[in-house]
């Protein structure tokens, strides 16, 4: 055991501006590519539009070592095994909440952060629901003391924890300790001299609350794909939560296509504008160009595409054409190639209804 690490995620979540991603930035000793609203677009807007990965690690506390087998020898010095806390920091806007729960598919234990000159809001009591779905262990954060009264400070906290308290009585997290920190002093606009409070105490919190989770290595190598970027010079990096087996440097993975999902389902696009309402056409047949009849079961993402259901299943011939074939295509101004996935031949899907213009309930009608 000597030199491992053991890694734990720990979920940040909350109401939007409630700091967050300042929380984070201040708990951690290494920073992902897209950590910290590194994205040009969550910098412009000001708000976490994607999941932020980053970590720090402490000493593996005792109760969480495997208790020895006979004498083993004293670990070499800087080989001592530690716990790695990765921070998954969630968005926390109404609109993001999609991404917010893929956030809280892959966390352990789930840090609920508070604004404590506001309490409770409307993300906070959602994201309270979505850890009692997704986590057994809660940790309450009183984030932004700094901007409380000097001399009403305390009574204020104190006031905070027993409203959280009350709020927590009749959920699953009734009894969970809550902490007040003050992560960014100052606010977003104040230099980054003055140090963040709290922060020593919280970690220490967070390592006598966290448990390791069961993970079982048997079975075939399945990943969750948590996210994707690209690294200049470099390209497409994902990164995930491995649901079943395990895998090591140099193993083959496969990445299955998205285009046919299997023998009764495909995936459609070019149909709908992006800002269409696919659930409104949901159980329209649709028929395809390769002669079998589909229906349309939901929206697939949030680009327009569709799942489209094919009752009969789809035939050997359909499923080859629909299976992408690897074409190479040159990278303008370097000379090299890469592979692209392209389908052998395009499937069209039409659809057609009736919605009469008198009709209240803006049906649309299909033939049977």
């Amino acid at each position: 055991m000597a030199g491992r690490r053991v890694n734990v995620n720990v979920g940040v979540l909350g109401h939007i501006d409630s700091g967050k991603t300042a929380l984070a930035r201040a708990l951690s000793t290494t920073a992902s590519t897209a950590a910290f609203d590194k994205q040009p677009q969550s910098r412009e807007r000001g708000i976490t539009l994607d999941l932020g990965f980053s970590c720090f690690s402490v000493p593996l506390p005792a109760r969480l070592r495997p208790a020895p087998l006979g004498a083993e020898p004293e670990p070499e010095p800087g080989a001592e095994p530690r716990l790695q806390v990765t921070l998954v920091d969630c968005p926390g806007h109404a609109s993001l909440i999609r991404t917010i729960i893929g956030g809280a598919q892959i966390i352990d234990l789930m840090m609920l952060v508070i604004d404590v000159t506001k309490g409770m809001q409307t993300q906070s009591a959602e994201c309270l629901v979505i850890g009692q779905i997704a986590c057994q262990k809660l940790v309450v954060v009183l984030n932004k003391t700094d901007l409380l009264p000097e001399g009403k400070r305390q009574a204020a906290i104190d006031k905070m924890t027993k409203k959280m308290q009350k709020t927590l009585e009749n959920t699953k997290f009734r009894g969970a300790p809550i902490i007040p920190v003050a992560a960014r002093p100052g606010g977003p606009d104040a230099p980054e001299t003055e140090a963040p409070q709290g922060i020593p105490e919280l970690i220490e919190l967070l390592t006598s609350q966290i448990s390791i989770p069961r993970r079982d290595p048997s079975g075939p190598f399945l990943m969750s794909v948590d996210h994707c970027f690209s690294i200049k010079g470099q390209g497409t990096v994902m990164t995930g939560t491995i649901l079943s087996g395990s895998v090591s440097l140099g193993d083959s993975v496969e990445i299955p296509t998205l285009k046919v999902m299997d023998d009764y389902s495909v995936i459609g696009r070019s149909l709908f504008k992006k800002e269409t309402n696919i659930q409104l056409f949901v159980g329209l047949k649709v028929h395809l160009s390769t002669g079998e009849l589909g229906v349309i079961a939901s929206a697939f993402g949030q680009s327009g595409k569709f799942k489209v259901h094919v009752p009969g299943g789809l035939s050997p011939e359909s499923k080859k054409i629909l299976t992408p074939a690897l074409k190479k295509r040159g990278r303008a101004g370097r000379g090299e190639e890469a592979e692209q996935p392209e389908p052998v031949q395009h499937v069209a899907l039409s659809l057609s209804f009736k919605r009469y213009i008198f009709d209240t309930h803006k049906r649309m009608v299909q033939s049977p």
